[in-house]
Formats: structure tokens, C-alpha cells, sequence
């Protein structure tokens, strides 16, 4: 879905939530963004976009939690591939596994259901039902094509679904119209260019999604990264990119 569907619809999903009629709802917000009521209108009619800005004034007006990237409450791991998915459990405790069954136990806030694993734990439920998710989705920048396989390799590996760019200008056009649940960056582009536009033009439509910056020269550019890491709230993993360090940090975004 777009990004202005997608604002508002989680607008007008909230005010359905609140009680507020469709005759009331370009009223309330245009007091909540001190706009006229004509430009509220042409907001929730789709003629004009609502920014993210906009929607995260409106969740704070009614006191609501703007970050629902958790909108599952398991995962199933078959190997090293991870699924978001949604499960519902049994209240029996399993003693003994059955073949062709599914079972989860429960990690912080996760039921784990891994079927490769003969492992029995001590809180292990029978899963009833289990609706699985799409994966997440993650733009990478860099200007060097083995550095793109990699990550496209590295994410298929782990479920991730991995879209290179090779340039700030195609993912910027991306940014537009694709959602994305995280963020690959390489600090330094061609003709020394680096990427801080297209990470502030990411910050300014999402203010929560990580973003991995990826770099081999923090000696040369070591006080506009660090500028940058506090500015952006970026996470730092430096060239040559190791690779369980890197995945390790995406599992980390992206499921847990």
C-alpha cells in the first residue's frame, strides 16, 4: 500500500476507534492540525496526502501508540528463516511431542514455534491455529554491486525480503510510493557523495525504523558520521562487513 493510504487509513482506523462519525471527522482534525476545515476535508477524501508528522499529532492528541510494527505474536523458524506469523495455543502442557505437530513455547514477548528443533521446553504448548506473514521488506544502498549480492543474500537467508538500490536517487524515488520495515545504507556513494539526504528523507517520513549504516572509511569521515548517528538515530556496522554481526542486528529489527 502507499504511504498516504496508508497514513490514512490508520487515521481513520483511530477515529472509528474513538467513536467519531465520518460527519465529524474532518472537523476534529482540522482542530487537531489547526488547519481549515476544507483542507481537512480534501485530507480525508484523498485529494490532498496526510504526513507522518500529521498522523503522529493526531495519535497524540488521543493519547494512542503510533509504533505498530509488532502486529504479530510469534515467529516459526525452520532453520535459519524466520516467519512473523500469529498463533494461538493450547492451555495443555506437552510432555511428549507428537510427530506432524506444531509446538511454541514462549521468549520474552514471542511464542517460538521450530519444528526442526527436538528441543522440549518446559512451558511448550500444542499450536491450534497459525496464520503466517508476509516478510519483512528492506531497502539497501550501495554503489558496489558484490556488496548488494551479499546483502540480497544474507536477507534471503534469514526471510528478509532484501530490494537493492545502487543509487540515493532510486531509492529516494522508492521511498515515495514502498513501505520498508528497515534500512541497508552505505555512508559513502559515488563521486564521494554520501547518504545523509536519503537517510534525513527516510527519518522525516518514519521516525522509528532502523536504519544500519554501512561504512569503510569512519577514519577519513569519522565527525559527520558520528553527527549523523545522533542526528538519525542510525546503528553503525563497519567495513569489511561481517556477516553474522550484521544478520544478528537485522533478526533483531526485523523479529525480535
Amino acid at each position: 500500500m502507499e504511504r498516504p493510504k496508508l497514513n490514512l487509513e490508520k487515521v481513520l482506523n483511530l477515529l472509528e476507534r474513538k467513536g467519531i462519525g465520518k460527519r465529524k471527522q474532518a472537523s476534529t482534525i482540522a482542530e487537531i492540525l489547526d488547519i481549515q476545515y476544507k483542507s481537512a476535508k480534501q485530507k480525508l477524501d484523498e485529494k490532498r496526502g496526510i504526513t507522518y508528522q500529521e498522523v503522529k499529532r493526531i495519535f497524540s492528541f488521543f493519547n494512542e501508540s503510533l509504533d505498530d510494527r509488532r502486529n504479530y505474536n510469534g515467529l516459526f523458524i525452520v532453520n535459519d528463516i524466520h516467519i512473523r506469523c500469529n498463533v494461538e495455543v493450547s492451555n495443555e502442557d506437552v510432555e511428549v511431542k507428537e510427530p506432524g505437530i506444531n509446538y511454541a513455547y514462549k521468549s520474552k514477548n514471542f511464542y517460538i514455534i521450530n519444528p526442526t528443533s527436538s528441543k522440549i521446553h518446559k512451558d511448550m504448548k500444542k499450536v491450534k491455529k497459525m496464520d503466517l506473514l508476509p516478510a519483512p521488506k528492506i531497502a539497501i544502498l550501495d554503489n558496489d554491486n558484490e556488496i548488494l549480492e551479499l546483502m540480497q543474500s544474507v536477507s534471503n537467508r534469514y526471510g528478509i525480503d532484501g530490494q537493492a538500490f545502487q543509487t540515493a536517487a532510486s531509492l529516494s524515488e522508492a521511498i515515495d510510493s514502498e513501505s520498508y520495515d528497515g534500512y541497508v545504507i552505505d555512508w559513502l556513494l559515488d563521486y564521494d557523495q554520501n547518504s545523509e539526504e536519503v537517510i534525513k528523507k527516510i527519518r522525516s517520513t518514519d521516525e522509528k525504523v532502523p536504519i544500519i549504516l554501512l561504512t569503510g572509511q569512519l577514519n577519513q569521515h569519522e565527525q559527520e558520521i558520528g553527527e549523523t548517528i545522533v542526528k538519525y538515530g542510525v546503528e553503525l556496522v563497519e567495513k569489511p562487513t561481517r556477516v553474522f554481526i550484521l544478520s544478528s542486528i537485522l533478526l533483531a529489527n526485523l523479529f525480535y
